[in-house]
């Protein structure tokens, strides 16, 4: 039975694990792996609101979201916003399922629920890059009320859409 909870900074370790081994299932350039960093932030419950995906007590999907602030990471900056937009931002870093479960609308679900928990929050934009030839991803985030914004060079120099979905009033 699937299940999506928030994930905690206790289980660190098991969502870099199932982040790696998902890698290598994944087109090179399509997902940039996020550092230990950005684990870290995604899974604090002060800078972090991130989801799990789980079948039984196994993790089948990810879905990282970190808050920003004035980092120099914050994608807004490259969207020309304002201080106080930039205070307003959440950032999605990676949504993975496990291969054998993509397809089944479990990105949908993780996206969703976590966008609904981020506007429960004083958080009103979010934001995620997603590489222009991702197709799943870019239908997975349109589906869910994004739009594209900005195509930026990011990650090494990849090529990257700024998808933006903000907070309805």
């Amino acid at each position: 039975m699937l299940t999506i909870r928030k994930l905690t900074f206790d289980e660190a370790e098991a969502v870099t694990c199932f982040i790696e081994k998902q890698l290598a299932t994944i087109k090179e350039g399509f997902f940039f792996p996020p550092n230990s960093s950005i684990v870290s932030k995604a899974l604090n419950a002060d800078t972090g609101i991130s989801f799990g995906a789980y079948d039984g007590k196994e993790l089948i999907g990810v879905r990282l979201t970190y808050i920003p602030g004035l980092d120099k990471d914050n994608h807004g900056y490259d969207l020309g916003y304002s201080l106080d937009e930039l205070l307003l931002v959440a950032q999605f870093h990676g949504t993975l399922v496990k291969d054998d479960n993509r397809y089944k609308g479990i990105g949908h679900e993780l996206v969703k629920t976590n966008c609904d928990e981020i506007f429960t929050t004083k958080f009103k934009i979010i934001l995620v890059t997603v590489h222009p030839q991702n197709d799943v991803s870019i239908r997975l985030f349109q589906k869910n009320g994004f739009i594209t914004k900005k195509l930026v060079n990011k990650y090494s120099n990849l090529p990257r859409l700024i998808f933006e979905r903000r907070k309805s009033e």
